[in-house]
């Protein structure tokens, strides 16, 4: 049957982007929370293919990405990610509520946080971006950052977005194949 898994990450926005560009980049990254925010483009990688939803309407993204995510469920599904339990999962969850859409249910110990696993949980900051990760595994980037998700939103490059969120997909999926294939997978909390 193979290995059940899907790869997701989410591209999010302030839900106001007056003044947005003009505050420091501290002060921007305290706005991309679920209060604040919303969610403009949602990856899931499954089989090798990537699925990105976007458009205007986060509602029926969200729709959508539940969706997607009942298609595959199973008992041995694993959700994997990166910084997935800290940001991505909690920011849909949220949003879900917000926008009075069911979820899926699902247990933490389904989700795989790649970000936990290669810091062996350490306690604390962990060192180590994603696009970090990327130059370990060889995986050239075009110079985007998340940091530029807001503003090629505003100038409504939406193309750029799904580029950039396929390449994370792409690279999340590699470390997920290097983690299990080096055990790294297997580390557990307790």
């Amino acid at each position: 049957m193979g290995e059940q898994y899907f790869v997701l990450d989410i591209e999010t926005v302030p839900l106001k982007l007056e003044g947005y560009f003009d505050l420091p980049e501290e002060e921007q990254k305290k706005l991309l929370n679920p209060i604040d925010s919303k969610a403009v483009a949602i990856g899931v990688r499954v089989g090798g293919q990537s699925i990105i939803i976007q458009g205007e309407d986060e509602r029926k993204m969200l729709q959508d990405f539940w969706w997607e995510w009942r298609k595959v469920q199973s008992p041995v599904l694993q959700v994997v990610g990166f910084n997935i339990t800290h940001f991505d999962i909690p920011f849909l969850v949220t949003r879900s509520f917000v926008h009075n859409v069911p979820i899926v249910p699902f247990t933490l110990k389904s989700i795989i946080d790649l970000r936990e696993k290669v810091n062996a949980y350490r306690h604390g900051p962990s060192r180590g971006t994603l696009k970090e990760f990327a130059g370990i595994l060889g995986i050239e980037m075009d110079g985007t950052d998340g940091s530029d998700i807001a503003r090629l939103h505003a100038e409504g490059n939406h193309q750029k977005i799904k580029e950039y969120l396929t390449t994370d997909l792409d690279i999340t999926e590699q470390m997920y194949k290097r983690m299990r294939d080096t055990n790294i997978l297997n580390i557990s909390r307790w």
